[in-house]
């Protein structure tokens, strides 16, 4: 017969009173901890979903059990996926107002400008609009003064600055923005939560179209051609004294330049116009600290009816009462929220329209892009009380072996003979010395294995236990 190579170990009680409480009470408490700390790992999966807001999701997917002490596996923790932003881009911020095309990116410490940056929906700062253009050009060939509709290729445009937090350190971006025919498209102009830029909206269109109606009835001086055929007046953020300049081309492809400025009308209700455009900008892009015609109710009245204009005070061009110019009511009236097709001058626009509106706000802005985010989702329940029941086995046998190694440890200390059986010790096996045993009547392992055989085995065992009284006692000491 082939001897096994497998065994099986022979086991005695431990001979402590608290061993039992012990092991019961803290299995108890054990399983339970185990069961809280593998709900994240065995319990949740990381399920792809796509967001804009990866700040709000990642607060949603922060569970209990991603708190201390049960957060030591971070593997199951949310995560989000920064989103690029590339020269090219086309964008809109939180405020859902205006459209940008990202022009450059530049970083901030070494001036080097970058193709494209990675953005994780930091807000943008510093925001303010750098320049403003009005591009007239004429469509036909009518001699001024002109009706207003020989100006509606005009259109408008504007470069704007932002600084947003990147893992490659302050960014800054540069932003375009482009307007034909006066409308400025916005996302959302809702007249309760974006009253501000509903306001914007309105009176951008209302000067944009007030300037092409001045261009129009401009009277060119003699000597210098039948009409103006395009013209460009450009705004820049005030670092100096002057913050326009200009240019006019006429009919014969000269360069107008009279000593008499015949466009400083035209000018002024430029520079108007790039207010406002200045105040929705900043607000878009989350700059409520910057001097703001749209956030302030005394600053909303002069946004709606600017008083330093000459063209719009009584007599003006654009004097709401005015009836000698050609359909001059798209620079001198304004439609109500809930009724567009229902016009009102803008002297009359503040005391019967914004009883009707929300209020001004402006808050922090960010870059609405989309986000790849890993979010834990718990698995089926079968088969995640399956996972935390199989871990948990694992852990208790883990603990068990540790308690095992603990108590034999104190059993060595004490001086009991942890590698003896339970049997043997009921057979006669007694501590003399820790390292010498007393021996009652029990026979050496070779004498046994040539008296104990077959079925006279138990018969002897029987026999050992009823002679023991009667036969005398000797001792065999083991060393």
């Amino acid at each position: 017969m082939c001897e096994s190579w497998f065994t099986y170990p022979l086991t005695r009680p431990y001979p402590f009173r608290w061993f039992t409480p012990v092991v019961i009470v803290r299995g108890v408490v054990l399983a339970i901890l185990f069961s809280f700390a593998n709900i994240a790992s065995n319990g949740h999966f990381l399920k792809p979903v796509y967001t804009e807001n990866p700040n709000a999701t990642l607060d949603s997917s922060l569970r209990w059990y991603m708190k201390p002490p049960f957060n030591w596996d971070t593997t199951f923790k949310a995560q989000c996926q920064p989103s690029i932003i590339s020269v090219g881009d086309r964008l809109f911020t939180s405020s859902l107002g205006l459209r940008y095309e990202v022009q450059s990116v530049l970083r901030e410490s070494d001036q080097l400008t970058l193709p494209s940056v990675a953005y994780l929906n930091n807000p943008v700062e510093d925001c303010f609009l750098q320049s403003s253009a009005l591009e007239l050009q004429k469509v036909d060939r009518a001699k001024q003064p002109s009706w207003w509709m020989s100006w509606t290729a005009s259109k408008a445009s504007a470069l704007s600055s932002c600084r947003i937090t990147t893992d490659q350190g302050d960014v800054n971006l540069t932003l375009a923005l482009q307007f034909t025919g006066g409308e400025v498209a916005v996302i959302n102009n809702d007249t309760t939560t974006h009253a501000s830029t509903w306001w914007g909206q309105k009176l951008i269109r209302n000067y944009f179209w007030g300037v092409v109606l001045l261009m129009s009835q401009i009277d060119i001086p003699e000597g210098v051609g039948d009409y103006i055929s395009i013209g460009r007046i450009n705004f820049i953020r005030n670092q100096s004294e002057t913050d326009d300049n200009h240019w006019f081309v006429s009919d014969a492809s000269s360069i107008i330049n009279t000593e008499q400025d015949i466009f400083i009308p035209v000018k002024d209700e430029g520079r108007h116009y790039t207010r406002l455009l200045q105040s929705l900008a900043s607000l878009d892009m989350g700059n409520c600290q910057s001097p703001n015609l749209l956030l302030d109710q005394e600053n909303l009245k002069y946004a709606i009816i600017d008083l330093n204009s000459t063209s719009r005070r009584p007599g003006g061009l654009l004097y709401d009462k005015a009836e000698d110019m050609l359909n001059p009511t798209r620079a001198v009236q304004i439609g109500y929220p809930d009724n567009p097709d229902e016009q009102i001058f803008l002297s009359e626009a503040y005391d019967k329209i914004s009883p009707k509106m929300g209020g001004l706000e402006c808050s922090n802005a960010t870059i609405v892009k989309q986000y790849l985010c890993l979010v834990p989702h718990q698995k089926a329940t079968g088969t995640m009380l399956v996972s935390i029941l199989l871990t948990n086995l694992v852990f208790l046998q883990a603990a068990w072996k540790l308690l095992n190694l603990i108590s034999e440890g104190i059993m060595w200390q004490t001086g009991s003979r942890v590698d003896i059986c339970q049997g043997c010790i009921n057979r006669g096996y007694q501590d003399v010395q820790p390292d010498v045993l007393e021996l009652r009547d029990v026979p050496m392992a070779e004498e046994r294995s040539t008296t104990l055989r077959g079925d006279e085995s138990s018969q002897n065992l029987l026999q050992d236990r009823e002679e023991e009284n009667t036969k005398p006692t000797s001792l065999l000491s083991v060393v």
